[in-house]
């Protein structure tokens, strides 16, 4: 009985069981908060980048292969996510054919990608479908759309969350000029 009584006194190890049980839930909770922490910073660059990238292009005319120079810099905006195995860029050039302000006048002029992307507007010669925030270009007027992808993985819970494509574009009426052909095409 009094091996009973003593063992109920003693309360060493006491600080180890609550470790042992409050430890998995505090290297949960600080993974998620670190996982959400480095979502939102992607999503705030990808954001940011759509934007600087059309800036810049639409500042004059400008040439496929400035286009593409311009497209590269994305890789540096990005950083510290990498942007090659999971990244790829648009840029489309949305005009209106006659000096109306009926939508299925509008079409794509042209289109440069990075890594392969596939444009949500369609192809070039076609009429841009899924137009962000269905924008409707005006009397005989163009605007440049950046479209930026991003296949995000989970760094931490890579097994529980599935991937997911981040999507983020910009509209940007060109500066100097059209830009209804790229210059010296």
């Amino acid at each position: 009985m009094q091996l009973l009584i003593n063992f109920f006194r003693k309360n060493r190890g006491n600080v180890l069981i609550e470790f042992a049980v409050i430890f998995p839930l505090i290297f949960v909770l600080c993974a998620g908060v670190f996982e959400l922490v480095m979502f939102t910073l992607l999503n705030n660059k990808l954001m940011r980048t759509a934007g600087s990238l059309g800036d810049a292009i639409t500042r004059e005319d400008i040439k496929r292969s400035e286009i593409t120079g311009i497209l590269n810099t994305a890789r540096s905006f990005l950083k510290p996510f990498d942007f090659n195995p999971g990244g790829s860029i648009v840029v489309s050039q949305v005009r209106n054919d006659g000096f109306t302000t009926d939508p299925s006048k509008m079409i794509i002029s042209w289109q440069v990608n990075m890594n392969g992307a596939t444009s949500r507007l369609g192809a070039v010669g076609a009429r841009p479908v899924n137009m962000p925030n269905n924008l409707t270009v005006l009397d005989d007027q163009a605007v440049v759309i950046t479209e930026v992808f991003y296949q995000y993985q989970p760094m931490i819970f890579k097994g529980f969350f599935p991937n997911k494509t981040l999507y983020h574009v910009s509209v940007f009426v060109p500066r100097v000029g059209s830009m209804t052909s790229l210059k010296d095409e």
